[in-house]
């Protein structure tokens, strides 16, 4: 896993997490994941490769819009994972 911003051949996608799942992450993120020439990763496989357990998210966002774990991701994309979040 690379720190934001650094290159790869593929390209990189940007993982953010929120709240307490942000300890996931170095220094609270954002990190980037490599993405293979030509290629795409899925949201589930970014969660992984970030270290972020994936029975502690409750729903993951890329490009504004609520995706699946399978959801395809390309380079220079963005994905954010959300804890459920309780309270009253």
């Amino acid at each position: 896993m690379a720190e934001s911003g650094a290159g790869g051949a593929g390209g990189e996608v940007k993982v953010k997490a929120i709240g307490y799942l942000t300890r996931h992450l170095p220094g609270g993120g954002p990190v980037s994941v490599p993405v293979p020439p030509g290629g795409s990763v899925t949201a589930g496989e970014a969660m992984r490769l970030a270290g972020i357990p994936d029975e502690q998210v409750f729903v993951i966002i890329s490009g504004g819009k609520r995706v699946k774990p399978d959801h395809e991701l390309r380079a220079g994309d963005e994905v954010t994972f959300v804890p459920p979040v309780a309270g009253g």
